[in-house]
C-alpha cells in the first residue's frame, strides 16, 4: 500500500519533504525554545494494553456536524492565515505547522521559515480575534531512529515530555499536535514492535502532563487497515489502542495514497475503509479525517531528448490552482474511472497533457534537441473535498483536517459549508473551458523537410506544421487506434505514375503500444512492419508493392504519428512483390503462418541457428534466389543481435537486427537464398522470431555478395572487411562522412545502388542518420531514427556517387556500423 507523509506536496526550496529535511538535519540549526537535559541510556518498556474493539455504531446513525481543522504550513503562512480569517467561523482551531523537535529538549521554528516570529504573532492575533484555540504542530526532525531512541529511554522520554509542556506553556498554545513520521518512513519495520510500546508509554505520560497544564494533545498519523500487526495492517507502529485512550484528537492522514506512480491522492473507498479500521479501535469522538487539498502532476513519458536545463519531474498543484492549471494546458478534468479496486471510483479529478521543450542539447554540442513530456494530473477539487466531508459526517467522527490551509479556494469552503449542513445537492463549479493551445511539437526526428525535389523525399508526415515534398499528406494529424490511412505515392513528385514498387523508410512516433502494417491497399495482411511502444520513435525500411492506384495503406494498432520517406522506385524488372506480405515464421505459441509451417516452435535459444525455407512459400517462387523480408525479434531474454544469410555459405560477421530485452525490434532484410531456397538465422541471445516476406529481387538486377561484409565500424576493438573505416570513434553531432563502398568486399567499383544495413550504437541523444550519394545535397529525410543509448539497425537502399561513395550524416554523437549485402541495378 503506497502512502506518504505531509511533505508529499513539493514546495519551493524552503519546503522540502520531511524525509529530506530529517536527512539534512545536520545542515540546519534550529532555534531552541527549550533546553532541559541530556540524552540518557535507552531502556525498554512495555505499555501495550489489551486490544479493545470500540463500538462506534450508534455514533454514525445520525449525521453529525464535524469540526473543521487544517494544518497551516510555514511555506504558505500568509495565504493560510488569509484562508483562516475568511472562514474562521467554520474552524474549531488554528494549527500553525511551524515547529520542529530537533532533540529531546530542542523544539523551535523550522529553520527554512522566513520571519517566523512575525508570522507567529499574526497567528496569535487571528486566534485571539476569532476566539479559536491555537494548537501548534511539531514534526520530528531527528532523522531515522532518533525520536524512537528518545522515547525508548525513560529519562530522555521524560525530558521530551517536559520540553513539550514547557513549549506549550511558554508559547501560550492551547495544545500541541505531534506529527512524528520517522517511525513509519525512516526507521524501518524491524523497529516497529519496540517503538509501538515506547510510543504508547510516551503518549500516556505526555497526555497526563499536558492535561494537568490545561493543554490538549493531538497526533497526526498515517492510517491502519485492520487491528493486526501484519504487513497489510497499515501503520500499526502508532499504537492506536493507546492513542484511543489518552489523546484528544487522532488526525489520520488519509491522503498521499499514490506516491510512486500516477494515481489518486486519496481514493474514496480507501479513505472510508481506513477510517472504519480506526473506528474499530478508537472512539469516534477522537477521529479526524485528513483530506487533501492538493494534487500531483506526474511525468508518464519523455519522448526525445530534453534540452539543457529541462529535467522533467513530478510537480504539485493546489486545489486553488487546479482548475486554471488544467485550462491553461488545454485540458478538461474528469472524474477518475471506477475500477475493481475502487468500485465507487476514486472521486477525484484527473487529466493528461503534453508539453514540449526545445533548445541546445545538454552536452553543449550545438545540436538542437526537443523532448515531449507526457504528464498526468490527479487532484482533489472542491467536489472531492465536499464528498469526503459528507463521508466524515455520515461516520459520526470528530472532524476533518485539510492538508493544507492556503491550498483552498472559495468553492472549497462553500462545499465544506454545505456538507456540514448535510446538503446532498450541492454542485461544485463547472471546469473552466480549456484554452486553445498548439499541439505538442513532436521531437524533430526525422528531420523536417522544407522543399520539393528528387528522391529521396518525404511523402507523408502526420505531425502538425510539418511539410512533404508537394504539400500533400502533411500535418493531417495522428492516426488513431485501429485506423487505416491510404497514402498516394505514384504520380507525386519524382515517383512516376506507373511505378509498381518502391523502397520506403517508415517512421512511427508512438503514442500507444502496438504495431504498424504497411501494405498495398486491399485486404490487410496479418503481418507487421514495425512494433512501437508509447513514447517511442522507431523506423524501418519497407520494400513494397503499390496498389493499382499507386497507393500504400498504413494500419496503426495504437495512436501514432507516421512519417514516410520514399527512397527508390523499383521497376517490375527489378522487384517482384507479393500481392500482400505473408508470414513465413512465427515461433510464438498460438500464432500462425501462411501455410502452417514454422509456427509455434518456441524461441530460439542463445547462440542457436535456425534454417527457414523461403522459396515456394507464400507466393515466393520456387526458383527464387533472393528475398525481401521483414525480420522481427520479439521478447528477447536480453540484448543481442540476429544475422541472416543463405544457409549454404559461411555465417558472416555482420548483423541484421539488434534487439534489447523484452522489446519487439524489426528490420527489413534483403538476402540471398541457398540452393535449396532457405535462409539461416543466428541469434546471440534467446528470443522469439517473426519473418514476413514481401517479394523477391531479380537475380540479374540484384547481385548479392557471397557473404555480407562490414564496411564501417567506428567502435574501438572492431574491424571491417579490409581494416579501413574502423575504430575511428563516434560521429560528432552534425558530422558528414564519406564512406567508400565501391571496390570493397567484393562489390564492383561503381555499382548504381547498394543494399546496406546501417546501425547506430550508444547514441548520446535522440537523433537520426541520413545516407545519400556524396556530391548531392543532403536530403531532408532520414534512414535511422533512434533514442538515447539505443542500438538500432535499419536497411538502406541507396544510390552511389560516381566515385562509389555514400555520405553518412548524423545529427547527434553516435557510433555507426555499416554492413553491405549486395549491388542493385535501378
Amino acid at each position: 500500500m503506497a502512502w506518504a507523509s505531509h511533505y508529499i506536496v513539493e514546495m519551493p526550496a524552503a519546503s522540502m519533504r520531511l524525509r529530506a529535511q530529517t536527512r539534512d538535519r545536520d545542515r540546519h540549526r534550529f532555534r531552541r525554545m527549550a533546553s532541559l537535559g541530556a540524552i540518557g541510556l535507552i531502556a525498554s518498556v512495555s505499555t501495550t494494553p489489551a486490544l479493545v474493539m470500540v463500538d462506534n455504531s450508534a455514533a454514525g446513525a445520525t449525521p453529525s456536524v464535524v469540526d473543521v481543522m487544517a494544518w497551516a504550513p510555514y511555506w504558505k503562512a500568509p495565504e493560510a492565515l488569509k484562508s483562516f480569517t475568511g472562514q474562521s467561523s467554520q474552524f474549531s482551531e488554528l494549527t500553525p505547522f511551524f515547529f520542529v523537535a530537533s532533540s529531546q529538549t530542542a523544539i523551535g521554528f523550522n529553520t527554512n521559515m522566513s520571519n517566523p516570529e512575525a508570522a507567529l504573532s499574526n497567528y496569535r492575533t487571528a486566534a485571539t480575534n476569532s476566539g479559536k484555540p491555537l494548537v501548534a504542530t511539531i514534526v520530528d526532525g531527528m532523522g531515522a531512529r532518533g525520536m524512537a531512541g528518545v522515547l525508548a529511554d525513560p529519562a530522555t522520554r521524560a525530558d521530551h515530555v517536559q520540553a513539550l509542556v514547557e513549549f506549550a506553556n511558554v508559547g501560550g498554545y492551547s495544545g500541541v499536535d505531534l506529527d512524528y513520521e520517522s517511525f513509519a518512513f525512516n526507521d524501518g519495520r524491524s523497529s516497529w514492535p519496540a517503538t509501538h510500546d515506547y510510543w504508547g508509554a510516551f503518549l500516556t505520560e505526555v497526555s497526563a502532563a499536558l492535561h494537568a497544564a490545561g493543554k490538549t494533545l493531538a497526533v497526526s498519523v498515517p492510517p491502519i487497515y485492520d487491528s493486526g500487526q501484519t504487513v497489510s495492517s497499515g501503520y500499526w507502529v502508532y499504537n492506536y489502542p493507546v492513542m484511543g485512550q489518552v489523546v484528544d484528537r487522532i488526525r489520520i492522514m488519509t491522503y498521499s495514497y499514490s506516491v510512486g506512480s500516477p494515481g489518486p491522492i486519496g481514493p474514496y473507498d480507501w479513505v472510508s475503509s481506513s477510517i472504519d479500521a480506526a473506528l474499530a479501535i478508537v472512539p469516534a469522538s477522537k477521529v479526524v479525517m485528513g483530506i487533501a487539498a492538493y494534487g500531483t502532476d506526474w511525468v508518464t513519458n519523455v519522448a526525445g531528448s530534453c534540452p539543457v536545463g529541462v529535467r522533467p519531474s513530478k510537480k504539485s498543484v493546489t486545489t486553488q490552482a487546479a482548475a486554471q492549471y488544467a485550462a491553461d494546458r488545454g485540458a478538461t478534468p474528469h472524474w477518475g474511472a471506477a475500477t475493481a479496486l475502487w468500485p465507487a471510483g476514486p472521486k477525484e479529478k484527473t487529466f493528461s497533457y503534453v508539453e514540449s521543450f526545445a533548445g541546445p542539447d545538454p552536452a553543449n554540442s550545438g545540436v538542437a534537441v526537443r523532448c515531449n513530456v507526457s504528464r498526468t494530473v490527479w487532484y482533489s477539487d472542491p467536489d472531492a473535498i465536499y464528498k469526503r466531508v459528507l463521508l466524515a459526517q455520515s461516520k459520526g467522527i470528530k472532524g476533518v483536517a485539510l492538508w493544507a490551509l492556503g491550498y483552498d479556494d472559495p468553492a472549497t469552503w462553500d462545499g465544506i459549508l454545505n456538507a456540514r449542513a448535510n446538503n446532498n445537492e450541492w454542485q461544485a463549479p463547472a471546469p473552466l473551458p480549456p484554452k486553445a493551445i498548439g499541439a505538442a511539437v513532436v521531437a524533430p526526428y526525422p528531420a523536417p523537410i522544407s522543399s520539393s525535389g528528387p528522391l529521396p523525399a518525404r511523402y507523408l508526415d502526420t505531425r502538425p506544421l510539418q511539410k512533404t515534398t508537394d504539400g500533400q499528406f502533411a500535418g493531417n494529424g495522428r492516426q488513431e487506434a485501429n485506423s487505416v490511412l491510404e497514402v498516394k505515392i505514384a504520380g507525386r513528385g519524382a515517383v512516376p505514375t506507373a511505378t509498381p514498387a518502391v523502397t520506403l523508410n517508415v517512421t512511427v512516433l508512438g503514442e500507444g503500444t502496438g504495431y504498424v502494417t504497411v501494405y498495398p491497399c486491399g485486404t490487410r495482411p496479418t503481418t507487421s512492419s514495425l512494433n512501437v511502444k508509447a513514447g517511442q520513435t522507431i523506423s524501418n525500411s519497407v520494400i513494397t508493392k503499390l496498389s493499382a492506384s499507386g497507393t500504400v495503406c498504413i494500419y496503426t494498432q495504437a495512436p501514432a504519428n507516421v512519417v514516410i520517406d520514399v527512397f527508390n522506385v523499383l521497376p517490375a524488372t527489378t522487384f517482384a512483390p507479393l500481392p500482400s506480405p505473408t508470414r513465413l515464421l512465427e515461433t510464438r505459441q498460438g500464432e500462425v503462418t501462411i501455410d502452417g509451417q514454422f509456427a509455434g516452435g518456441g524461441a530460439l535459444t542463445q547462440g542457436s541457428v535456425l534454417e527457414v525455407p523461403i522459396a515456394a512459400r507464400g507466393g515466393i517462387s520456387d526458383a527464387a534466389k533472393t528475398a525481401v523480408l521483414n525480420v522481427t525479434a520479439v521478447g528477447a531474454m536480453g540484448p543481442g543481435f540476429l544475422t541472416v544469410w543463405p544457409c549454404d555459405t559461411p555465417q558472416p560477421a555482420t548483423s541484421n537486427v539488434n534487439y534489447v530485452a523484452g522489446a519487439a525490434i524489426p528490420n527489413a532484410v534483403v538476402t540471398g537464398l541457398s540452393a535449396t531456397g532457405t535462409v539461416c538465422i543466428f541469434s546471440s541471445n534467446s528470443t522469439h522470431l517473426v519473418i514476413d516476406a514481401f517479394g523477391e529481387l531479380d537475380p540479374d538486377m540484384y547481385q548479392a555478395l557471397a557473404r555480407p561484409v562490414r564496411l564501417m565500424d567506428t567502435r574501438s576493438g572492431y574491424s571491417t572487411v579490409d581494416g579501413t573505416f574502423s575504430a575511428t570513434g563516434k560521429f560528432a553531432g552534425g558530422q558528414e562522412t564519406a564512406l567508400q563502398i565501391g571496390s570493397r568486399g567484393g562489390l564492383s567499383p561503381n555499382p548504381t545502388a547498394v543494399i546496406l544495413n546501417v546501425t547506430v550504437d550508444a547514441p548520446e541523444l535522440a537523433g537520426f542518420v541520413s545516407v545519400y550519394p556524396c556530391g548531392t545535397a543532403r536530403p531532408l529525410v532520414s534512414n535511422v531514427n533512434f533514442s538515447p543509448l539505443q542500438t538500432l539497425a535499419n536497411l538502406v537502399v541507396t544510390k552511389l556517387a560516381s566515385n562509389g561513395t555514400v555520405c553518412i550524416f548524423t545529427n547527434v554523437k553516435t557510433h555507426v556500423v555499416v554492413d553491405a549485402f549486395g549491388a542493385l541495378t535501378l
